[in-house]
């Protein structure tokens, strides 16, 4: 049996007392923060990430924070760092996109990447340290919501019973991992997209407090020791001079990253610190891919990501190079049910590792079995390009209906060189025979076309080649509309004034709305239905809304 593992054991936290205490600790303040945060789990990952090319000269110096693209400091609760470092990228890269931002739910990211009721998902509770998979599977495959919806106040039993009253405000469709090794593809980043998720290990013994630099220059950690910690950062100096960190702890040259932190504004310089560009661990793969959120797409009551797995990537499907090296071509097929009515494509989100290759797109019919034709003369070309970036890709859609019947979307990957032909999926994770990760897998949902003469179901290709019962689900993923109208609070089929007077009816206690009635009165998607819906209503009535829901508030 194949098997992947991770070879990690949780870091130890160091309380105030100086005592040490085995996993990680529930954090309250920004106080016991700074001491005991564990919040990223050091796992021996496999490596990821790829170079971005600068579009020019790179500045010796640049601030997102003194741009002003980035949103105010928090102050995190319980291990949970990850979420907020992800959901900072997320904002700054709103704004500097001029999308404008909402501060987004950190506490719905962290009861979401709990273990499910059935026992699958993140294998953690809610105050346990995390792992950096969560945040990218879940910005991709939920969204994301404000903050002012769902506070950190509230409890895992408010997450379970507001499960089909919250909905995503935006849902993230591209993340670019990072060979965070080559400092010019971090700043690129950073300047093209305003802040880069990263990781380091903590201990306040390599802080200069008064200068709030940071740099470790201790050899060897093993993985164990790692202290795991993220961070989003958000600029740089290359003359940061070498004299702001801790006497006996200073890095041979100048430069440092700076960092936006979540242990409130009272740390560091009102939240922020500079690390050394040499610290020995920043980036450190152990603690999973570094990587920039490069852009986002609006959701809505008539908008539904159709989607077999709800985790993201938490693996590459890298058996093909491994079993048939000499392979240049590969297709993976999602089957989705497009008889809900969700059915016309704007785009279609995969991820992979192969970045350089090319990808093409297609819609392809299922056959009596439920199984993805082969026969290419049927399938419907829908997208392609190059894979310019390791993680998420968005692959924009024009104007193609998919039938109302079951069918598939394959992505197929070509070699360009000696790139691969990898598809991210969501496969199971161990570590000392304890599960990690266990996702909801099924026959019937990923197909392989290639590698044998019918489409392969993906779960008898881990049964017969892997000797793996759980098998996995390809990371690909269709953003879709339905027919009906956004605001057709009515359902006649027609957006006009009878909606906004049905909709004041409502909010004026005259009559009752149901669940799916109040989602169609969100008509600027913030999360509530109220008269400001109304007006942006009738403005798109009378043409002068331009359809730009985006409300900027923190």
């Amino acid at each position: 049996m194949i098997r992947k593992t991770l070879a990690f054991l949780l870091s130890c936290a160091v309380l105030l007392s100086a005592t040490l205490s085995a996993g990680a600790a529930q954090i309250d303040n920004a106080d016991t923060a700074a001491a005991s945060d564990v919040a990223i789990v050091a796992a021996d990952y496999a490596q990821v990430g790829g170079t971005l090319e600068p579009t020019g000269a790179l500045p010796s110096s640049y601030s997102s924070l003194a741009e002003g693209l980035t949103t105010p400091v928090r102050s995190q609760k319980y291990n949970t760092c990850w979420a907020y470092a992800s959901t900072a990228s997320l904002e700054s890269m709103m704004i500097k996109n001029q999308l404008q931002s909402k501060q987004f739910s950190t506490m719905h990211m962290n009861f979401w990447g709990s273990t499910e009721e059935n026992g699958n998902g993140w294998q953690r509770s809610y105050s346990a340290a995390g792992y950096p998979y969560i945040a990218t599977g879940y910005l991709t495959s939920f969204g994301c919501i404000a903050e002012s919806l769902f506070n950190e106040n509230k409890t895992q039993s408010d997450y379970t019973s507001s499960l089909n009253t919250l909905y995503p405000y935006r849902v993230v469709d591209s993340i670019a991992y990072l060979k965070a090794s080559d400092r010019d593809t971090v700043k690129t980043a950073v300047y093209t997209y305003g802040g880069v998720v990263g990781n380091f290990h903590y201990s306040a013994s390599y802080l200069n407090s008064g200068t709030s630099a940071y740099y470790c220059d201790k050899e060897g950690l093993q993985t164990r020791e790692l202290n795991g910690h993220a961070i989003e950062v958000v600029g740089w100096s290359d003359t940061y001079s070498s004299t702001n960190f801790l006497s006996g702890h200073r890095p041979a040259s100048h430069g440092a990253w700076l960092c936006k932190n979540s242990w409130g504004s009272g740390w560091g310089t009102n939240g922020y610190f500079w690390i050394s560009y040499e610290d020995l661990y920043l980036f450190d793969s152990r603690f999973g891919p570094s990587y920039a959120i490069t852009s986002s797409t609006p959701v809505s009551a008539v908008s539904k990501m159709q989607q077999n797995e709800t985790y993201g990537a938490t693996y590459e499907f890298n058996y093909i190079a491994k079993l048939r090296p000499n392979q240049t071509k590969m297709t993976y097929a999602n089957v989705f049910d497009f008889s809900d009515g969700y059915h016309k494509i704007d785009r279609v989100v995969f991820e992979s590792t192969s970045q350089g290759s090319e990808y093409t797109v297609y819609y392809i019919p299922v056959n009596s079995d439920g199984a993805p034709v082969t026969d290419t003369a049927q399938w419907m070309l829908l997208a392609q390009g190059t894979i310019d970036h390791e993680g998420f890709t968005s692959a924009p859609v024009y104007g193609f209906d998919a039938p109302k019947t079951k069918g598939a979307i394959g992505v197929q990957i070509t070699k360009n060189g000696s790139t691969g032909i990898t598809i991210g999926c969501d496969e199971w994770l161990t570590s000392g025979g304890s599960y990690l990760f266990k996702p909801n897998t099924a026959y019937g949902q990923s197909y392989l076309i290639g590698y044998s003469t019918d489409a392969m179901d993906v779960m008898d290709f881990y049964k017969t080649k892997l000797d793996d019962e759980i098998g996995g689900t390809f990371v690909i993923k269709a953003l879709c509309r339905s027919d009906r109208e956004e605001g057709d609070v009515n359902e006649d089929d027609v957006f006009d004034i009878l909606d906004v007077t049905y909709t004041q009816r409502w909010l004026s206690d005259m009559i009752l709305f149901t669940d799916e009635e109040k989602r169609m009165a969100d008509f600027d998607n913030d999360g509530a239905s109220d008269i400001t819906d109304c007006t942006r209503m009738m403005r798109r009535i009378a043409g002068i809304d331009d359809g730009v829901h985006d409300t900027l508030y923190y």
